[in-house]
């Protein structure tokens, strides 16, 4: 069985508990459920930054400064060019603390972290030609490891039947372990889950064929 990743040497997941053997133990995982299913599973690991350009370091940088030195002005009246030199200054002190590598991640609402986790999962399902598979029965597991968020997409053979419910019931599944700091057996779980709902209504039927390799994608 294949074990690829994709952008980065497999090394560089071993950071997010994805060694190796891990990334075997999902792929065989994969293979395992799609025995019980005539359904697609592919899992998605993104190990770069969701959202890596600074817009939120210097929105709430500026937000600081337009807001902050009014505070000034109920203790002590200031002059108009003072006020804005003191705001010119806060800007410049809230930017370069905002922006630096490790509190800019923690900046960025979480709201803005999950709709780009959904954009990334959403392109990863077109791209990797999850829909052209037969019956349009193919799901894709992301995880965006620096993040902790884990997205499903599924095409349409598979949520007319399952519907959201499902893709909440696995994105838990990857979460419960992953939350004690072992993606590997998350995305395990994950997979599996994905097994036991989808034989329900696509059970595997003899003639199938196994339309999307196993191997995990690490981006």
């Amino acid at each position: 069985m294949n074990v690829a990743t994709h952008g980065l040497p497999m090394e560089d997941a071993s950071r997010f508990g994805l060694p190796r053997a891990a990334l075997l133990r999902i792929a065989d995982a994969i293979a395992a459920a799609e025995g019980k299913t005539s359904a697609e599973i592919r899992v998605v690991v993104t190990r770069a930054p969701l959202v890596q350009h600074p817009f939120f370091s210097i929105l709430w940088a500026a937000l600081a400064a337009l807001v902050l030195p009014w505070l000034v002005l109920f203790a002590e009246p200031l002059p108009a060019l003072t006020l804005l030199s003191l705001q010119a200054a806060l800007f410049v002190v809230m930017a370069s603390v905002m922006l630096l590598p490790n509190i800019a991640p923690r900046v960025i609402p979480r709201l803005a972290l999950k709709s780009a986790a959904r954009s990334t999962a959403v392109e990863m399902f077109l791209a990797h030609g999850i829909p052209q598979t037969s019956g349009r029965t193919g799901i894709l597991i992301l995880a965006a490891a620096r993040e902790r968020i884990v997205e499903v997409v599924a095409d349409e053979g598979v949520h007319t039947p399952l519907g959201h419910g499902a893709w909440r019931d696995i994105c838990e599944a990857v979460a419960e372990r992953a939350r004690h700091g072992d993606l590997a057996e998350g995305l395990v779980a994950g997979v599996e889950k994905a097994g036991e709902l989808l034989s329900g209504p696509l059970p595997h039927r003899p003639g199938d064929r196994d339309e999307l390799a196993n191997h995990v994608i690490v981006l």
